[in-house]
């Protein structure tokens, strides 16, 4: 099972973005594989049923921009796709400029109420990216408590449906992070770079960040043998490039 990670849809090159003729041309190949898409919050049912010659995928959004309901939306409804988007609640009629943005993001305008709640209307689901998005290892028990809770909150009273998934910031937790995001969600998703297994936490769930699979080809592949190859290389890539810059894309 493949948890696929978006985050902004735009031409402007960055590591968070996908280029919208790229998002179309992706769905259109897992519409022509006859890959079949579920929600994000049935995983707890389907990971125990995983088998390799029907693969799933659950499409994911971080961060909540705008450009996902101007690009992504459309699309999604076209194949009837749903998809669930991680929102920083702070920030939504914004821009993504908390403050621990690095300088070399572009920011761009996030997710309106209005469109979120349109969006939800439309049977997409929403969960929490936090308050902040802040680098949730560094804050006190009760700071991570009140990013979590008050961001759940915040959408469930916008949507009025349960916000019970949750995207670390960064991919970044700890053992502590991860009990407290136990106590009050269904399941959280990381930034580890892999598949979804029956042996995945579902606290820590893994996720193919696209920006690693925008060439067609490669998205073609993406549940062939030579697939795993590759995202080992990238995997350790991502450790080094963590380790000399202290920043994970989230």
């Amino acid at each position: 099972m493949a948890i696929l990670t978006y985050h902004s849809l735009d031409d402007s090159g960055s590591v968070l973005s996908t280029p919208p003729r790229v998002f179309a041309e992706q769905m259109k190949i897992l519409h022509e594989m006859n890959v079949r898409v579920i929600p994000l919050r049935t995983i707890r049912k389907e990971i125990g049923r995983v088998i390799p010659s029907q693969p799933l995928v659950v499409i994911t959004f971080d961060d909540g921009f705008k450009n996902v309901y101007e690009h992504g939306f459309p699309i999604l409804r076209c194949y009837n796709f749903p998809a669930t988007i991680f929102l920083v609640t702070d920030y939504c009629d914004g821009r993504n400029d908390w403050p621990k943005q690095p300088p070399h993001i572009k920011r761009f305008p996030l997710l309106t109420w209005n469109e979120i709640r349109e969006m939800s209307q439309a049977a997409f689901d929403f969960g929490s990216h936090t308050r902040t998005h802040p680098y949730l290892t560094i804050l006190p028990s009760y700071r991570v408590e009140e990013e979590l809770l008050e961001s759940k909150r915040r959408i469930e009273v916008a949507i009025r449906r349960p916000a019970d998934m949750l995207a670390y910031p960064y991919g970044v937790y700890d053992e502590a992070v991860r009990k407290i995001a136990q106590t009050h969600f269904n399941l959280s998703c990381s930034t580890s770079l892999g598949y979804v297994s029956p042996q995945s936490d579902l606290f820590a769930l893994e996720r193919l960040d696209m920006y690693y699979l925008r060439r067609p080809i490669m998205f073609r592949h993406l549940f062939f043998k030579e697939m795993d190859i590759y995202l080992r290389f990238r995997r350790m890539m991502q450790r080094f490039r963590n380790r000399m810059t202290g920043w994970r894309k989230g």
